[in-house]
């Protein structure tokens, strides 16, 4: 498929059986979607897009309509600088309203998804695009949320609209099941809960965001197996006052038979989160039986009998056609997906019981009392039960995305509490590398709730200190990276403002620690500088000190990376630094001694892994280079040693 080529598409036109885009005179031009599937780039646009209903039509009303198509969409050029930022890698997908591209940042130096929008023809359609773009553009950069891509520049030139967003590596469901069919109960359970949590943070929002189109075409499964939610043309905001105005594209009832639910429909219908809970339940039912919701929701054991009753109910309570028999909100829906084979329901009749036996032999004004008491003492008990229900979960989960699910579940109950943090820094160093993408995952969450974290000093810090660590000796820059100094650099400055904030808390039992890497990050954020201005004078024997202190911790520490990353920072800086330290007035004997201890510590680490083979390696090989160092620091011009 050539740079030059013209594509005509039909605005939102496709044949979903044959795959196909009408041309101009109802021409169609066939094999483009599986072409661009057939590349190798993982983001499907072209392939998943599937219309709200309003937008349908089929082949045989567009044949003989002349250029009722539209306008044509010029391939955009590999090379080309989009808003003179953006240059296009290759296309990645065509839809009937646009075409995407793989595009690269040039002042970030990232990959990005450039979408180029279907000349609208005449200049109010335009306008009118422009604006829908607009509006959800500014709705999802007001979001927050790791599921939500974001859009990050909207761009009107002479070549054409784009829309820059996050480039989503992976596939959507509905490219998934039509090829694998349906999916396991437990993974679908997974995704259930993940988007139950993308949705309540929608529905949560004030005014509340209403997405009207779930559907597995507009679900992205990355491969580390997390969802995204993609497409927000059709949704709305609904609001103060219950009524529903248009927050994103067009504000008709709009939405897709079989996963729409009825209300959606009905001139009058209320549109709340039990719109989107009843297309969650039908694209789970889809999921899990392969059944288009459309041909009818039925009990899906009669389809599947080897899943369990549990989901069966769940499944039928969410797709209910009575919105009041539905759950009230996307969290009691993901606890029901989260419980749905542990007997929850029969617990909670018994529950119920006992409390009405109780409420029952109280005089009127004491019932109220003990109700009033009994309701927070029951609210309580539930929000522990749920929160250590999703920690267990976390602690048992194989998968990597299953525990990041399970411990955002628990920091949403308790958001002040460090325990799902702290279990998602030890999952992130189990393979000695914290990946961007983790890091994403983890910031986003903590951030959501850094208030609440930072209510108590103390447990704060800990995290603190733990998250500094994680990037100081886990941080994976680049996958690839030759240049360990450089590559160290970047985790200490990452690492730096956790370590500050870990060291001014005097109630924290690891103040100290915290305070010598704080040290150390500030000593190796600024000495260039100083350097350059001739005013590091001073600096170098408080730094020495740092290091003497940090290489005797890294030794009473089991840790591999620990232990060889202190030493090799001392053996580098004693490398780097010997003048420096001597005009600072540390003595020879200090420098020798800690080039001694670094080189022992590396010695006595016990590595299981070849990458820390090559760290030992290299602290080893370095200390006779050191130690020449520092013998060359002290001898004068003429080569005679002080």
């Amino acid at each position: 498929m050539g740079c030059a080529l013209v594509v005509y598409a039909a605005c939102r036109s496709w044949s979903v059986a044959g795959r196909g885009v009408c041309g101009p005179g109802g021409r169609c031009v066939r094999g483009l979607v599986d072409t661009a599937a057939a590349m190798p780039v993982h983001w499907q646009w072209g392939k998943d897009m599937e219309p709200a209903a309003p937008f349908i039509r089929p082949h045989a009303e567009l044949r003989g309509t002349g250029n009722a198509c539209g306008k044509a969409i010029v391939m955009v050029a590999e090379g080309t600088l989009v808003g003179g930022r953006y240059r296009i890698l290759t296309q990645v997908g065509i839809g009937g309203m646009s075409t995407v591209y793989l595009a690269m940042d040039a002042s970030l130096n990232r990959r990005w998804a450039v979408k180029q929008m279907r000349d609208a023809g005449s200049a109010e359609r335009r306008d009118v695009m422009l604006r829908s773009l607009t509006v959800e553009s500014e709705m999802i950069a007001r979001l927050d949320h790791p599921a939500i891509p974001r859009i990050v520049d909207l761009i009107d030139d002479d070549t054409g609209v784009f829309v820059v967003m996050d480039f989503v590596e992976g596939q959507t469901l509905r490219t998934l099941l039509e090829r694998e069919g349906p999916q396991d109960e437990a993974l679908v359970v997974d995704w259930g809960i993940q988007l139950c949590d993308v949705l309540d943070y929608l529905h949560r929002r004030t005014p509340m965001v209403v997405f009207r189109d779930m559907k597995p075409s507009n679900v992205m499964l990355t491969p580390d197996g997390m969802v995204k939610l993609i497409d927000f043309g059709i949704a709305i905001e609904q609001g103060e006052t219950g009524e529903n105005r248009d927050g994103i594209g067009d504000g008709r009832r709009l939405g897709t038979p079989g996963y729409g639910a009825p209300e959606q429909f009905e001139p009058g219908g209320v549109l709340d989160a039990r719109v989107d809970i009843h297309a969650l339940g039908a694209t789970l039912f889809q999921l899990l039986t392969g059944v288009h919701p459309r041909e009818g929701i039925v009990p899906v054991r009669g389809i599947r009998p080897e899943l369990s009753t549990g989901l069966e109910h769940v499944i039928a309570k969410a797709t209910s056609p009575d919105p009041q028999q539905r759950y009230a909100s996307c969290a009691e829906f993901a606890y029901a997906l989260g419980h749905c084979r542990d007997g929850e329901r029969s617990r909670r009749r018994t529950l119920l019981r006992r409390w009405r036996i109780f409420a029952g032999t109280a005089a009127a004004s004491v019932a109220c009392l003990a109700l009033s008491a009994g309701s927070l003492l029951a609210a309580d008990h539930e929000r522990n039960s749920d929160y250590t229900h999703w920690m267990r979960q976390a602690e048992q989960a194989s998968a990597d995305p299953v525990a990041e699910q399970a411990c955002r579940r628990a920091a949403e109950i308790l958001p002040g509490s460090i325990e799902p943090y702290r279990h998602l820094i030890d999952r992130y160093t189990a393979d000695g590398v914290f990946s961007q993408a983790e890091e994403a995952t983890y910031t986003a969450l903590l951030n959501r709730h850094a208030d609440a974290l930072r209510s108590d000093r103390t447990a704060w810090a800990q995290l603190c200190f733990d998250t500094g660590r994680l990037y100081w000796y886990y941080y994976a820059v680049e996958p690839n990276d030759a240049d360990a100094e450089g590559s160290r650099m970047t985790r200490i400055r990452a690492a730096a403002p956790w370590m500050r904030d870990a060291a001014e808390t005097e109630t924290f039992e690891e103040t100290a620690l915290a305070g010598i890497y704080a040290g150390i990050a500030e000593f190796n954020v600024r000495i260039v500088p100083l350097i350059n201005e001739g005013h590091d004078g001073g600096r170098y024997q408080p730094y020495f000190g740092l290091l003497q202190r940090l290489v005797e911790s890294a030794s009473a520490q089991r840790s591999e990376v620990i232990r060889l990353e202190a030493a090799n920072l001392a053996l580098d800086a004693l490398l780097t630094y010997p003048r420096k330290f001597r005009a600072d007035g540390v003595p020879r004997k200090d420098m020798e001694r800690l080039c001694a201890r670094a080189g022992d510590v590396a010695e006595t680490t016990d590595t299981t892994a070849d990458a820390h083979d090559d760290a030992r390696d290299r602290a080893l090989g370095s200390v006779p280079v050191v130690l020449q160092a520092i013998e060359n620091a002290y001898m004068d011009h003429k080569g005679d040693l002080q």
